[in-house]
C-alpha cells in the first residue's frame, strides 16, 4: 500500500505547482489592469479554536458451545476496551494571494490518545496499551474558482462509529486524499481528478477481526461538443484495489484500466430520433481479475408521440477465470402508448455465445408487457401483465460457462438461490453492490448444497445484513448437447381506494424444461408465486396484512405476514414512531422440512428538548424461531443526548446490542462521551 500513498501524494504536489504555474502568470496580468491596492499574501478570515474531550468503553461478552467429547461444553471470552482523548483542534478559511486564485477551508485537529485493551478466554488473559497521538483534518484548497481552468486539492481524516444491528459498534478510521481538475469550453470541456479512500475497520470480538481497504482511482473526462445535434463523451480511469479481510491474512489486490467513448447523435424530423454507441474496454489484473471489449450501438426511432422502436447490437468479449468467452446479442423494442392508461412494450431478443474451445449457445426469445391505470369513482386502478418465452440451445463437448453480477438480496429467513443449476461450488464469488468489496465463505456466507441447486446463506454474525443486496460471480457446468425452454408469465393489480384501504395481487410464475441431454441429468425447474394482500394507510399509520404462496421445485413455502407503522407523535420538535411485523412461514418439500417464527419490533424517538438540548432513542428487537435451526433473538438499543451551553456542547451515547444464536450469546455495551468547548475568531486576521 506504501506505493499508491507515494503516487496519490506526487499527484497532490504536482496539481498545486501546475496551478501555481498557470494561475500566477494570468492573476498578474489582470491585476496589472484592474488592481489599485496592495496585494495581500495571506488572508485568515476565520480562525476559530476549540478544545474536545473524549472518553468511549466497549464490553463484548461471548459465550458458546463446544463439543469436547460426549458432552458439550461452554468455552466464554470477554473484551474490554476503554479509551482517551484530548483533542484541540481549529477552523481555519481564508485566501493565499488572492481569493479569486487560492481559497481555503480546514477543520485540523490534534489529539493525545490513551487506549487499554484486555481480552479474557479459554487461551489466558492478554492486555495490552497504547498511547500515542492522533490528527484528523478536513481540508480543501480552491484554485481560480469561476475561471476557465479551475481545480481543487482536498484531504480528509476522520473516526466514526457505525451501528450494526445486533452486533458491536464499529469503529472507522477513513482517509481520504484527492484533486480535480476541469476546463470549462464551450466545445471541449474536461475534467481531470484523483481520490484514494483508506478505511481501517476494528471493534469486532478481537483484533484479529480488524480489516482494512484501499481504494485509489484517476478518472479523466472529457465531452466533445460536436453540433447541437452530436456528442462524443470519452472516459477513462485507472483504480487499485485492495483488501485485508477480518479474521484472515488474506490480502486481495486488483488493478482495473477501463476506456469508455459514447457517441451520441440526434436526426430527423425535428431530432426526434437518436443513435447512441458505447464502446468500452476494460483489462484488470490481480485477483478476480476480468477483462471485458464490448461495443454497443442504440437506434431510437420516435415514429409518433405515441409509438417508438428501439434496435440494440451488443457484441462483448470476456476474459475471466481462465476462460474465454464471446458473446454476440440483438434486441428490438417497440413501445405503444393508448391514451394516458394503457402503455403496450414487446420486446424480442437473440443471443450467441462462445467459450473458446468449449461449448456455443443460442438463445432467443420475446416478452410482451401491458401497464394500464386508470382514476375510477372508487380511487386508482393499476395492473401489470407480463409474458416472455424464451429457448437456450446447448452444443459442444461437456464445459463451462460463466455468470457474472447475478444480483440477489438476503432476506431471513429464506436463503439465496442461484439461478442457474449445475453450479461448480468452488468458483463463487460474492461481493458487495459496487462490485469491489469481497465477501468470504465461511465468515459472511456459506453454501448449501442442494442436489444440483446451489443456495446461499448468510452468516448472522458477518459483515453482510438482512436486506443487504449483493453481486455474484460464478461458473456453471452445461451438456454436451442440450436444450432449455423457459416460460415467465408476471401479473399484478391493485384498487387503491380514496378512504386509504388498498388491496392487491401479485403473480410471479416461471418454468423451465430440458430435453434429455447427452450426459447430463438435470430436471425441470418451476416457480409459481402468489401474493394477495390488504393495506390500510391513514395520517398517523399503515397497516398491512399478506397471504404469501411460493410454490417451487427446490424449498417451497407458505407465508403469512402482518406489519404495522404508527406516528405516534409528529411534531417538528418531538416525534415517536414505531413499527411492527410478524411472519410464519412453513417451508414443506424442500431441503428440510421446517416452520418459521419470526418476529421484528422497532421504536424510534426523537425529542428536542430546547433549542440546545435534544435526544434519540432507538430500540430494535428480533425473534425468529425456526424448528430445523433453533431460536435466535436479538436486541439493538442506543440512547444519546446531545446539548449546548453557549460555547460548549457535548454528547452522551449509550449501545447495547445482544444476539442469542442457538450455538453462541453475545452481549455488547458501549458509553461514548464527547464535550466540546469553541472558541471564536481566537485566530482570525485580515
Amino acid at each position: 500500500m506504501g506505493a499508491a500513498v507515494k503516487t496519490q501524494r506526487l499527484i497532490l504536489l504536482a496539481s498545486i505547482a501546475f496551478a501555481t504555474s498557470i494561475g500566477l502568470p494570468a492573476l498578474a496580468q489582470e491585476k496589472d489592469k484592474t488592481d489599485e491596492t496592495a496585494t495581500r499574501w495571506f488572508t485568515l478570515d476565520v480562525g476559530d479554536a476549540y478544545f474536545e474531550i473524549e472518553a468511549q468503553y466497549d464490553y463484548i461478552d461471548v459465550e458458546s458451545k463446544v463439543r469436547s467429547g460426549p458432552r458439550p461444553r461452554r468455552r466464554r471470552q470477554t473484551n474490554r476496551e476503554s479509551g482517551f482523548e484530548e483533542r484541540v483542534g481549529f477552523d481555519l478559511a481564508g485566501s493565499i494571494l488572492d481569493p479569486r486564485f487560492i481559497n481555503y477551508r480546514a477543520d485540523l485537529s490534534f489529539a493525545l490518545a490513551q487506549n487499554r485493551f484486555d481480552e479474557r478466554g479459554v487461551f489466558g488473559t492478554r492486555t495490552d496499551n497504547d498511547n500515542g497521538y492522533l490528527l484528523e483534518y478536513n481540508a480543501r484548497m480552491n484554485f481560480l474558482q469561476g475561471k476557465k481552468f479551475s481545480g481543487s486539492v482536498y484531504g480528509r481524516r476522520n473516526d466514526d462509529r457505525i451501528n450494526r444491528r445486533f452486533q458491536p459498534t464499529l469503529k472507522q478510521r477513513t482517509t481520504t486524499f484527492g484533486t480535480s481538475w476541469t476546463y470549462a469550453h464551450a466545445k471541449l470541456p474536461m475534467e481531470l481528478s484523483y481520490d484514494f479512500r483508506r478505511t481501517d475497520r476494528s471493534g469486532n470480538r478481537d483484533s484479529l477481526d480488524n480489516e482494512q481497504y484501499l481504494d485509489s482511482v484517476l478518472r479523466y473526462h472529457t465531452d466533445w461538443n460536436i453540433s447541437d445535434t452530436q456528442q462524443l463523451k470519452v472516459n477513462y480511469e485507472h483504480a487499485e484495489t485492495e483488501q485485508e479481510y477480518q479474521g484472515t491474512r488474506d490480502l486481495f489486490k486488483t488493478t482495473r484500466d477501463l476506456f469508455r467513448v459514447d457517441h451520441e447523435l440526434a436526426f430527423g424530423p425535428e431530432d426526434k430520433h437518436t443513435l447512441n454507441t458505447r464502446v468500452r474496454w476494460q483489462e484488470e489484473s490481480g485477483d478476480f481479475a476480468r477483462d471485458i471489449f464490448e461495443v454497443g450501438p442504440e437506434l431510437r426511432l420516435l415514429h409518433s408521440k405515441d409509438f417508438s422502436t428501439t434496435y440494440r447490437y451488443q457484441f462483448n468479449r470476456e476474459r475471466y477465470a481462465g476462460l474465454d468467452v464471446e458473446t454476440q446479442r440483438f434486441d428490438f423494442q417497440a413501445v405503444h402508448q393508448v391514451y394516458t392508461n394503457l402503455t403496450t412494450t414487446i420486446d424480442l431478443f437473440g443471443l450467441y455465445e462462445d467459450v473458446e474451445n468449449d461449448i456455443n449457445t443460442v438463445q432467443y426469445g420475446g416478452s410482451v408487457n401491458w401497464q394500464y391505470n386508470r382514476s375510477n369513482r372508487w380511487g386508482h386502478l393499476y395492473a401489470n401483465l407480463s409474458l416472455a418465452y424464451d429457448t437456450e440451445e446447448v452444443s459442444g463437448d461437456d464445459g463451462q460457462r460463466i455468470v457474472l453480477d447475478e444480483s440477489a438480496t438476503f432476506r431471513e429467513p429464506v436463503d439465496v438461490r442461484l439461478r442457474n443449476r449445475n453450479v461448480v461450488f468452488s468458483s463463487i464469488v460474492v461481493t458487495d453492490s459496487s462490485n469491489r468489496r469481497l465477501y468470504r465463505p465461511g465468515i459472511d456466507y456459506i453454501v448449501v448444497r442442494q442436489g444440483n441447486v446451489a443456495r446461499l446463506r448468510r452468516v448472522r454474525t458477518g459483515l453482510i445484513a438482512d436486506g443487504d443486496s449483493v453481486l455474484i460471480d460464478y461458473q456453471i457446468s452445461t451438456p454436451q448437447d442440450g436444450t432449455l425452454d423457459t416460460i415467465r408469465s408476471d401479473f399484478s393489480i391493485e384498487q387503491r381506494f380514496t378512504g386509504g384501504l388498498t388491496p392487491y395481487y401479485r403473480l410471479s410464475y416461471r418454468n423451465q424444461e430440458d430435453d434429455v441431454s447427452s450426459g447430463f441429468a438435470r430436471r425441470a425447474d418451476r416457480t409459481d408465486h402468489h401474493r394477495l394482500g390488504l393495506r390500510y394507510e391513514q395520517t398517523g399509520y399503515t397497516l398491512g396484512v399478506e397471504y404469501e404462496i411460493f410454490d417451487d421445485t427446490v424449498e417451497p413455502y407458505d407465508a403469512f405476514h402482518i406489519n404495522g407503522l404508527v406516528h405516534i407523535v409528529q411534531r417538528t420538535d418531538h416525534t415517536v414512531d414505531t413499527s411492527a411485523r410478524f411472519s410464519r412461514l412453513l417451508f414443506e418439500g424442500g431441503l428440510d422440512n421446517r416452520n418459521v417464527t419470526m418476529v421484528d419490533v422497532e421504536l424510534d424517538h426523537r425529542w428536542r428538548l430546547s433549542r440546545d438540548i435534544s435526544t434519540i432513542e432507538r430500540v430494535a428487537y428480533r425473534y425468529q424461531s425456526d424448528s430445523s435451526r433453533g431460536i435466535t433473538q436479538g436486541w439493538d438499543a442506543s440512547a444519546g443526548v446531545n446539548f449546548k451551553m453557549g460555547q460548549l456542547e457535548g454528547e452522551l451515547t449509550l449501545d447495547y446490542d445482544r444476539l442469542d444464536l442457538p450455538g453462541s450469546e453475545e452481549n455488547d455495551f458501549g458509553v461514548f462521551f464527547r464535550i466540546r468547548r469553541d472558541f471564536r475568531n481566537v485566530l482570525a486576521r485580515r
